[in-house]
């Protein structure tokens, strides 16, 4: 019985160690996935604590080791590791809960007052009204000079009757949270077309006058790349 109960909690630490390396950063995983992380975590301190028998071992059994007349904590219990273990899991359980949280309000506040078109539609879907296409680019410093690197890109919209930056920057944002919430991997499989559910994007909006500018950038360079390329194929009408 105790073996069972031992190699299942080997497999447990090591789905919690796999989970941990993801990192319990918000952007790190959806939502969902963060909530399952946690219950995942939870269940691991669980399973540690079950083994913490603060009875185990004695003062005296420690002192026959060399006679040495002190006991290491670990010899004095030698359970006492699983205790320690299962506050550690318990701290990664509460840091996913919390990411998971923050996502979800993020994603509520910004989708909030929008309509279900809007929410759920991107607005690059709406290709038609797409006026041009092209690369973003940024001034980047190079020891004492300067060069241009390739940041993303600028899709520009034609003028819509009622259509303001302000409501268009709620949407975009809206889009941002809410692929977050969803998951990167998941946003994309749904709206491959869009720039917008990559991971680690920031996106502006700005009036031209007769339209609005969208500038959608990253500080990763594969990112940028496949932002540019995405939004290329907004005009060409591929994905």
């Amino acid at each position: 019985m105790k073996s069972s109960i031992l190699f299942a909690l080997g497999l447990a630490s090591a789905s919690a160690l796999a989970c941990a390396s993801a990192g319990t950063q918000p952007h790190a995983m959806s939502s969902a996935e963060h909530q399952s992380a946690s219950l995942q975590e939870s269940q691991t301190a669980e399973a540690h604590q079950a083994q913490f028998d603060p009875a185990a071992g004695t003062t005296k059994k420690c002192g026959i080791k060399g006679e040495r007349g002190f006991c290491w904590k670990s010899e004095e219990n030698p359970t006492a590791e699983h205790e320690r273990e299962a506050a550690h899991h318990r701290e990664l359980a509460a840091q996913h809960r919390a990411a998971g949280q923050s996502l979800s309000a993020a994603e509520a506040q910004s989708c909030s007052g929008l309509s279900e078109d809007d929410r759920d539609l991107s607005p690059f879907a709406h290709r038609e009204e797409i006026h041009s296409v092209g690369p973003l680019r940024e001034e980047v410093p190079v020891g004492k000079n300067k060069t241009t690197r390739t940041a993303g890109a600028e899709i520009t919209f034609l003028a819509v009757p009622g259509l303001t930056a302000e409501w268009l920057q709620r949407v975009v944002d809206c889009h941002l949270a809410r692929n977050a919430a969803i998951g990167h991997e998941t946003a994309s499989s749904e709206m491959a077309y869009c720039p917008l559910t990559l991971r680690g994007v920031t996106a502006r909006v700005r009036s031209t006058g007769d339209g609005f500018a969208v500038a959608v950038r990253s500080d990763d360079e594969a990112t940028a790349q496949e932002i540019l390329r995405r939004a290329e194929a907004l005009k060409t009408g591929g994905q």
